[in-house]
């Protein structure tokens, strides 16, 4: 058996492959990444970040880097025939610092995410391909191949694909990349375009046409956008400015002007994802496991949502510090949200097609009529915004996520049963805080600029046990919280941060010796967001998801839940 080398091996600098480099080498791995390409390509068509992928890539400390040059979209506006406006809608409703959706070209998207793992002492090294690579138990053995074609033998611990929908990993293993492709197709491009009608930066413009539709989504620069043409089934426009003048003269404002391209590109859309993201030591992340119909724009954020899930969990099993069972999580975890959001994508993009087939003025009406009155209903607006933006991503039939709670059939409380006692069930569950497996909500004052956080109480590489004593604030629930922390401390070194959180102001008499972190919450906001009524226990992972919570607050079922994941 030969000597490991490195780590983990990343074939794909895409966005997915940088994402995942940079989360292994702040878990404390060493890595490669290897792609085939000069650099990052013009052809970017990802273009949207999302709210949770910007809450994410926050925990990573790289946010701030993405968010000096985009463009936050908080708006759509929909057009009919002659510049008529059909619809407006707002994105809202969403409980995240990053209330919009942020528009940045994928190819400067890599450009931060490769200047930022440099930073971590990383580097993408480029014209560099895998040519094949075998297996056991304990490592990967792979060749690559420099551009002047020598080859360089390297073994590492793991493997992971992250090297794009024609991915040479998923083809090396032998996975079907099941699916179909569509008949619709999209030319799209970065172009200037100059509107006659009044339009916002903040602003996704849409414009609907007899057989066409043109969406504008914006960029950084003045006057610059994305421009995407779905073209019905059977027409194959090629993508030239003159073709996108054309379309756009036909469905968009009189006078309008589409010029100075940035690049063109046609593409037809697929929907295919792989049965398994896991064979041994290789892994599948992004496009390499799941491609999809660009409606919604949520691959690129799919594919480094994939790279948060996994990286912390190679890190702990690498490192012995977790069960070789918790690497399986990935799958069971990410596949059923990539079946999800291909089974959404689909639906959307039939509905596309179905859009481009209407032709009489009557049909056109009614279609946007139904638009207009379908984005004047709130609830189906705040809906739309939080799909977009994935905060409700979750992972409810997760192996690694659980929960403890007193039975409320046959108790009695106060005389009654409570079963019987609507207000003592509320008082015996967390209302509506998060779940096992749904995101753990950031909480704060949107009405404050700089308002205090709750996610910067949350440790970026280690599990954080969040303790509520409820309204009660005893002593002895203090007492009992340091204890835990001091039980977990040597149970599990350097795995579990511990912040008590405490109904005041200022910090209780009982917990003046300790040395850890209490979070005042004297508003009442995070234990009102987390369904905190009595003594309770929240435990959020490193990617920012609750792997377990208790009512009350049970130090042994705790250790016992952490006895599953870790060594």
């Amino acid at each position: 058996m030969s000597t490991i080398e490195i780590d983990v091996l990343v074939v794909g600098a895409g966005p997915t492959g940088l994402a995942l480099a940079h989360e292994l080498r702040r878990h404390g791995l060493r890595c490669r990444v290897i792609d085939q390409g000069e650099g990052p390509s013009i052809w970017s068509k990802a273009q949207a970040i999302h709210a949770r992928t910007l809450e994410l890539l926050e925990r990573a400390g790289i946010a701030q880097d993405l968010l000096r040059d985009g463009k936050r979209i908080r708006q759509v506006n929909i057009y009919g025939a002659a510049g008529r406006r059909v619809a407006h809608m707002e994105i809202e409703g969403l409980d995240t610092a990053y209330p919009y959706i942020y528009s940045l070209a994928q190819r400067d998207t890599e450009i931060v995410l490769a200047r930022c793992l440099e930073r971590a002492g990383g580097v993408v090294e480029r014209q560099l391909r895998l040519a094949r690579f075998s297996q056991d138990e304990h490592g990967v053995d792979a060749t690559l191949v420099h551009a002047d074609g020598r080859e360089e033998a390297v073994r590492a611990a793991w493997l992971v694909g992250c090297d794009g929908a024609h991915s040479t990993v998923r083809h090396a293993l032998e996975l079907p990349f099941e699916g179909s492709s569509y008949e619709v197709r999209i030319i799209q491009a970065d172009v200037r375009v100059d509107l006659p009608i009044p339009a916002e930066d903040d602003e996704a413009v849409v414009f609907f046409g007899e057989g066409a539709l043109v969406g504008l989504l914006p960029l950084p620069g003045k006057h610059r956008y994305r421009m995407l043409v779905p073209r019905p089934p059977g027409d194959e426009t090629d993508a030239t400015l003159e073709n996108f003048q054309r379309i756009f003269t036909a469905v968009g404002p009189p006078g309008a002007v589409v010029d100075d391209p940035a690049w063109m590109i046609a593409f037809r859309l697929h929907c295919r994802m792989v049965g398994r993201y896991r064979v041994g030591r290789v892994f599948l992340a992004g496009d390499a496991a799941h491609i999809h119909s660009p409606a919604g724009g949520q691959g690129m954020n799919m594919g480094i949502q994939d790279a948060f899930n996994l990286a912390w969990k190679l890190a702990l099993c690498h490192h012995g510090r977790a069960r070789p069972e918790l690497l399986d999580s990935y799958h069971a975890e990410r596949h059923p949200v990539a079946a999800a959001t291909l089974a959404g994508t689909d639906a959307a993009t039939s509905g596309l097609a179905f859009n481009l087939g209407l032709r009489s003025h009557t049909a056109l009406e009614l279609r946007n009529r139904l638009v207009g009155f379908a984005t004047s209903l709130g609830f189906l607006r705040r809906k739309l915004s939080r799909a977009a933006s994935m905060l409700d991503v979750h992972y409810p039939g997760s192996p690694i996520v659980a929960q403890d709670r007193p039975s409320l059939l046959g108790a009695h409380v106060f005389g009654q049963r409570s079963d019987e006692a609507p207000f003592v069930r509320d008082w015996f569950h967390f209302g509506h805080g998060p779940a096992p497996g749904d995101r753990a909500p950031d909480v704060f004052d949107p009405e404050i600029e700089d308002s205090p956080r709750l996610f910067a109480a949350f440790d970026p590489l280690r599990h954080t046990l969040l303790l509520f004593d409820g309204a009660s604030a005893s002593e002895a629930g203090y007492r009992g919280f340091v204890a835990l922390a001091e039980r977990l401390a040597a149970r599990f070194p350097g795995l579990v941060a511990v912040r008590i959180v405490v109904p005041h102001d200022e910090r209780p008499a009982p917990l003046a010796a300790w040395p850890g972190e209490v979070l005042q919450d004297a508003d009442g906001r995070i234990h009102e967001r987390y369904g905190a009524r009595s003594e309770c226990l929240y435990l959020v992972r490193p990617d920012g998801y609750v792997a377990y919570r208790c009512q009350p607050a049970d130090p042994d079922k705790l250790v016992a839940y952490l006895e599953r994941i870790f060594v």
